[in-house]
Parts: C-alpha cells; sequence; structure tokens
C-alpha cells in the first residue's frame, strides 16, 4: 500500500492533479490485498478497470513490485507507530490517579462552561488536547502555563482565555492532585 501510495503521490504531483483522481484509495487496497504479480493480473482487479487506471496499469505494476522486493526488514511495522497519546481514560485511575482527578476536575469546569456558554463541549476544546492536558500536566501548575500548553495543541485565543484560569484552578484544588 505504502509503494503505490508513493506513486500515486508522485505520479499526481507531476500531473498536478488530486492524488485521488490519479488513482482512487479503493483501488490501492484492492491491489495490496490482491498482490498481483503481472500486469495483466493488475488489470483484473476490478478497481483497476478504469481507463486511466488500466492505461497507467505497468507504471502501478512497477510499484507493487517494488514493494515485494523490499526484505522485510524494510516493510512498515505492523503494530505503526508508537503514540504520545495517553491510555483510555477508564485506565487512569489504576495507571496515575492523580491525573485521573485532573480529568474530572478538568471535564467538570468543561461542562460547566459549555452549559453556560451553549456551546459544545468540543468546541471549546478538542478533547484530545484535554486528555494530554490532564495526563501530562506543565509545570508549573499555573494559569500561564496551561494557556501555554493549551496554545501548543492548537487552541484559539478565546478558547485559551475561557479555560486556562479555571483548569489550573481546578488542578490546585486537592481533588485535583
Amino acid at each position: 500500500m505504502r509503494s503505490l501510495w508513493e506513486a500515486r503521490d508522485a505520479n499526481a504531483r507531476r500531473r498536478d492533479v488530486a492524488p485521488g483522481r490519479v488513482l482512487p484509495d479503493r483501488a490501492i487496497v484492492a491491489a495490496a490485498e490482491a498482490l498481483p504479480r503481472t500486469v495483466a493480473q493488475l488489470v483484473e482487479v476490478p478497481a483497476f478497470a478504469g481507463k486511466g487506471t488500466r492505461r497507467r496499469a505497468a507504471y502501478w505494476q512497477r510499484a507493487i513490485d517494488e514493494a515485494l522486493a523490499l526484505p522485510a526488514g524494510a516493510l512498515p511495522s505492523l503494530r505503526g507507530p508508537r503514540s504520545d497519546a495517553p491510555p483510555p481514560p477508564r485506565a487512569w485511575a489504576d495507571r496515575d490517579p492523580a491525573a485521573a482527578a485532573r480529568l474530572i476536575a478538568a471535564r467538570a469546569v468543561v461542562t460547566e462552561l459549555s452549559e453556560r456558554l451553549s456551546v459544545p463541549v468540543e468546541n471549546l476544546l478538542q478533547p484530545d488536547a484535554l486528555r494530554r492536558l490532564c495526563w501530562t500536566p506543565p509545570e508549573p501548575l499555573d494559569p500561564a502555563s496551561v494557556a501555554a500548553f493549551l496554545r501548543g495543541r492548537g487552541a484559539r485565543e478565546w478558547q485559551v482565555g475561557l479555560l486556562a484560569e479555571p483548569l489550573a484552578t481546578a488542578f490546585a484544588a486537592p481533588q485535583g492532585g
């Protein structure tokens, strides 16, 4: 898939066309599942039935052949890249009770503000940013560092203005850790 994806991207850039118009995602997936060994086998894959796709079938097959020739060590990991995201919140109480307490306090702050302003919670702050703030809070844990953290996660100034101080205050409370 990666080889076809990269070949499609290069072809699209060269032609100044959107990648999906050069080769649809479904065709990449279908080829990865079929693993054709020849151009004839590739054009038998229904997703490669289009005239433009068939016309460039030799180009796509070269990308497939290059991928098939890679040694196992050069293949991408099936496990995917390691994530720096916090664990699922349901595991927090066992893994880091202080972080779990911060999350409860932070959710209360955001929910109260959401209800008061009639703004959806996720519009006030991206849930991922809130979880990351609670899992790995900045030091020192004060309004300025919370504001900087939120800005670093893409929060807009109006979001930072509404949330930095109340979140820092909630974290400073005994139940906030």
